[in-house]
């Protein structure tokens, strides 16, 4: 396992969770952590390449649980990874909600452009086929579970995730009836789930998304 999340991310999620992410500054890093800026900035960089490490040390966690689940099926593999993920994220639970919240067109594109390959490694480690235009599609559908999955968790106050790990369960038990049915997107769920450059036609109206 990678173990700890490093302490100089650490130091930048802890502002975030304080200030928010447009608020979040150096400085305040530095005092809650006891970190000088100069280590933070050398250790983590600046706040959104904290960002991108705490997203990829997540991804690394969800991967190698996956890996190393045993004889399950690729579903329970999933389920085991994707469950890891959200303890990622559970420790760092007030960053995360307020980086949810923000609306800034440049850190949620980041955001989803690290999300593809980091989903691409939890699909191979869990014994998935990602190749070709059903693999696409798979992960299209993970992807789109995840997502839902992740609004669940970010409403879910229970100390064990409970109804994050129950909702995970429902998506991944429609996702493996579309393997079996014939691959409908829309079984999965996918049909339903917002554009999510709306969110950022949004909060930018001005922003080229074309």
């Amino acid at each position: 396992m990678q173990g700890a999340l490093d302490l100089h991310v650490a130091a930048w999620l802890a502002a975030i969770a304080e200030q928010g992410w447009h608020d979040a500054t150096l400085h305040r890093a530095s005092e809650l952590s006891g970190l000088s800026s100069a280590a933070i900035i050398g250790g983590a960089g600046d706040k959104l390449d904290a960002v991108s490490q705490f997203q990829d040390w997540a991804a690394r966690e969800a991967a190698e649980i996956a890996a190393v689940a045993g004889d399950g099926t690729v579903r329970e593999r999933l389920f085991d990874g994707m469950m890891r993920g959200f303890d990622m994220l559970q420790e760092h639970r007030e960053a995360v909600l307020r980086l949810r919240k923000c609306r800034d067109p440049g850190l949620f594109a980041l955001a989803i452009g690290r999300a593809g390959p980091g989903l691409r490694r939890l699909a191979a480690a869990a014994g998935a086929d990602v190749g070709g235009v059903r693999g696409q599609l798979r992960l299209l559908a993970l992807a789109g579970l995840g997502a839902k999955a992740f609004e669940t968790w970010s409403t879910d106050e229970s100390p064990d995730m409970a109804a994050t790990m129950a909702e995970l369960d429902r998506l991944l038990g429609k996702a493996e009836q579309a393997e079996t049915e014939g691959f409908n997107l829309g079984l999965v769920g996918l049909s339903g789930l917002p554009n999510p450059f709306d969110r950022a036609r949004r909060s930018s109206p001005d922003l080229p998304l074309e």
